[in-house]
């Protein structure tokens, strides 16, 4: 694991974008929404039903593309990482994350909030960052979340 650290979501949504760029306003259109993300080459935004409480969000490597049997709804997104960290968390509150330089399939997990060690939350929110020379858009699991089992638009 690279990293682990409660979040509190602002505005439905988790972003990870490059480190020291301002992030855009994204304006999300419908298809965006039913399918869980909005995306741009150095930014993706997924988004996180409401809820009460903070999430956990863990950040982590892959050796292959697969999703945890208990994940409620996954997504699969190209993202080139750069020499520079990336900022990770939620619009008003981001740690900065040193990932290995590469290009990647990021994938993005939610997982039930409540863990073996007792600890609850109101989603663990899983980050997994997969080498990729070919990486590509996904909907992994629709789960209940997602209105769509198919990426809808790819960018802005």
């Amino acid at each position: 694991m690279i990293a682990e650290f409660e979040l509190t979501v602002s505005y439905t949504q988790v972003v990870v974008y490059v480190s020291g760029i301002t992030p855009p306003d994204f304006e999300w259109t419908d298809e965006h929404v039913a399918q869980g993300f909005a995306w741009m080459p150095t930014i993706v935004s997924f988004g996180v039903p409401d809820h009460d409480g903070k999430c956990l969000m863990r950040v982590e490597t892959a050796s292959r593309i697969e999703i945890d049997p208990d994940a409620l709804w996954a997504i699969r997104v190209p993202f080139d990482v750069p020499s520079v960290p990336l900022t990770i968390g939620s619009i008003f509150d981001g740690q900065d994350v040193k990932i290995p330089e590469g290009r990647y399939s990021l994938i993005f997990e939610a997982l039930p909030g409540h863990l073996d060690d007792g600890r609850n939350y109101a989603f663990v929110l899983r980050l997994k960052f997969f080498k990729d020379s070919n990486p590509d858009f996904e909907i992994l699991k629709q789960g209940t979340e997602l209105k769509t089992d198919k990426v809808l638009r790819r960018g802005l």
